[in-house]
């Protein structure tokens, strides 16, 4: 569900950007495409549907450089690592503290108090690292038999499901830190959310 969110979240910036953006005469390429229901690959997920105005800047400053001189995992993995540690400063940025030494300062939220959070820095780049291998692991086995006949037999909405569970083990990696500060709750403004009322 989170997932979801987020792709709904990117996939709404994009069009209010593009739209933006078309006003003033500048196309834009589309943000998202469909990721989470619509992947057939770990390599489609991220590098065809999912946020492509990172990856396009991800492979022309970083994986092919990287590809020049070393393998095409080697070249995904610095990929993935370079985004990781953007993620990682985007937190800084997110849950940026008025640098006030006591980490724990109440912040009055929707009638309750609730402690400001303080990022768990590295989290970010690890869910980054772990889908650097799971990329690695399609390039070693992803012409298996076996993936490529439920490629062809099941439905591309069980497949994407499928392609998406795999990062499931280490998702709370990267979404932690925006479950915990309310990020969902207060975002709420652009995005109803249902409640279960008390």
């Amino acid at each position: 569900a989170i997932a979801v969110l987020f792709q709904l979240y990117l996939t709404t910036f994009g069009f209010g950007i593009n739209f933006l953006t078309s006003m003033c005469g500048v196309q834009q390429i589309q943000l998202m495409l469909n990721p989470i229901f619509e992947s057939s690959s770990p390599s489609d997920f991220w590098g065809r549907r999912w946020n492509l105005v990172i990856h396009g800047i991800l492979k022309r400053g970083v994986y092919k450089p990287v590809r020049t001189r070393y393998s095409r995992w080697a070249a995904s993995l610095a990929a993935f690592v370079a985004s990781g540690i953007f993620h990682e400063w985007l937190l800084s940025i997110v849950f940026y503290t008025d640098g006030d030494d006591d980490d724990n300062h109440e912040v009055v939220h929707t009638n309750k108090i609730i402690d400001s959070i303080i990022p768990g820095y590295g989290r970010n780049t690890l869910f980054f690292v772990w889908n650097a291998i799971l990329i690695g692991l399609e390039y070693a086995f992803g012409g298996a038999a076996m993936f490529q006949l439920m490629k062809r037999h099941l439905p591309l909405t069980v497949v994407s499901l499928l392609v998406t569970s795999t990062a499931l083990p280490m998702v709370h990696w990267f979404t932690n830190d925006y479950v915990r500060s309310d990020f969902f709750w207060d975002s709420q403004i652009g995005f109803p959310i249902i409640v279960r009322v008390q």
